[in-house]
């Protein structure tokens, strides 16, 4: 149940958001607005495709895990722990992928993490760190006015 729920439900609201891009040409919406929603679309229909072969195969291992009988032969046992193990590491990445994806797919998604990360943390940061020479300068003063 824990894999198989997240693909069937990306895989409905993609299949909706195809069907939205697919009938947007009927409408009369602005352009922007066009844009946007397409590529939202594309958002979704990637995040559909990474989720499926995420979350699938740790599924399937999920299931074929169960089976006792898989477990009895030794050699058998251990290719389906290292496939489940795999399967495990793509499942994890399932709940990173969404960042990388929206990196991927939408320009706009770019811009604003640039001018996040660039614009607002680094230009932050760099004013918070003082060149040393003022600092000893501003001591030096107050240490003479105290004399």
């Amino acid at each position: 149940m824990t894999g198989f729920f997240p693909v069937c439900f990306t895989l409905i609201f993609g299949t909706l958001a195809f069907h939205n891009v697919r009938t947007m040409n009927y409408r009369t919406v602005p352009l922007v607005r066009r844009e946007l929603d397409k590529q939202l679309t594309t958002m979704v229909l990637t995040q559909d495709i990474v989720t499926f072969f995420t979350v699938l195969p740790f599924s399937i291992m999920n299931v074929l895990s169960l089976n006792t009988s898989l477990t009895n032969d030794p050699t058998l046992a251990t290719k389906v722990r290292f496939a489940t193990s795999i399967s495990v590491f793509f499942y994890y990445s399932y709940f990173a992928s969404p960042f990388f994806v929206y990196i991927f797919a939408s320009e706009r998604f770019r811009r604003q993490l640039i001018y996040v990360l660039f614009r607002i943390h680094l230009e932050r940061w760099q004013r918070a760190v003082k060149p040393a020479n003022q600092i000893e300068l501003q001591m030096a003063k107050s240490s003479i006015e105290h004399e």
